[in-house]
């Protein structure tokens, strides 16, 4: 038997959606951790979000999500909120 073969047409084409809406998935992940970081207050909650912003970045430079890959580093590595969230105001508007 297959990989997949055990799954229904229902749920194959549940798993095909899920996997094609991963960048808006992403995407949504990113908003919500640009919008918590202006709220966080420690330190720690400050590095976890960062962590999540650099993952959620990951995953759409992975996914080829038309974006400039250097520009998001050099965020990532100033981190800054405001650079975030207009590097996320952008990405929002070519969805």
């Amino acid at each position: 038997m297959t990989y997949g073969g055990h799954f229904g047409k229902k749920a194959k084409g549940a798993i095909n959606r899920f996997y094609e809406h991963a960048d808006t998935r992403h995407l949504a992940t990113l908003q919500e951790a640009a919008s918590e970081l202006y709220l966080a207050e420690s330190d720690k909650a400050k590095d976890k979000l960062w962590a999540k912003v650099d993952l959620a970045l990951g995953h759409l430079i992975q996914a080829k999500f038309p974006m400039n890959a250097a520009k998001a580093r050099a965020i990532l590595e100033a981190r800054s909120v405001e650079q975030l969230a207009a590097l996320v105001g952008e990405l929002a508007a070519r969805r």
